[in-house]
């Protein structure tokens, strides 16, 4: 064979290889987004009728017309310990239909950096229904601080400042719900 040949021969392959994988592509192109579209459209009935995790222009009414009992947990998009809580957040907000688990970035809703006594973050508010701050068992083994009103003495917040564990975000639900 000549280098001429040899020259042609090798072009073609070359451009076949890239006319296979073109088209090998673009078949997979619609079966790979038709399977995510199918993904996409179960997530959503699953998800239908519940507010997303990320709860966006906070209003403090919403807590008092919860008719569930409600953790919020606030952070800042640069706090290393409220990004870590958020895969575990992700999943209990979407198995768990019964308490409503929101993460407020702080950021982004200043309204609640005004609203809640803040020092640091993550700071999580724990409300029982109708928005009554929770009254937690001792033995529940996680540190709350309870705020009060300074005018009547009356309970205002109920307020853990710092990272949960998996396991406590457990034991807190489950107390919640005996409550």
């Amino acid at each position: 064979m000549n280098k001429k040949t040899l020259r042609i021969a090798v072009i073609a392959i070359v451009i076949l290889l890239i006319a296979a994988v073109f088209i090998a592509k673009r078949a997979g192109t619609g079966s790979l987004s038709d399977m995510q579209d199918s993904i996409d459209s179960a997530a959503s009935a699953l998800q239908s009728g519940r507010e997303p995790l990320e709860l966006t222009g906070f209003d403090p009414s919403m807590i008092a017309e919860s008719s569930k009992p409600m953790i919020l947990v606030m952070g800042e998009s640069w706090c290393q310990p409220c990004l870590r809580m958020i895969p575990d957040l992700t999943e209990l907000h979407r198995n768990i239909d019964d308490i409503t688990i929101r993460y407020i970035d702080l950021e982004e809703n200043p309204a609640a950096k005004e609203y809640f006594p803040i020092k640091v973050t993550p700071t999580i508010a724990v409300y029982g229904p109708g928005g009554v701050p929770y009254d937690p068992p001792e033995d529940l083994g996680i540190n709350f601080m309870m705020y009060t009103y300074r005018e009547s003495g009356e309970h205002a917040f109920t307020i853990h400042e710092g990272y949960l564990y998996r396991e406590q975000l457990d034991a807190l639900i489950e107390a919640l719900r005996n409550a």
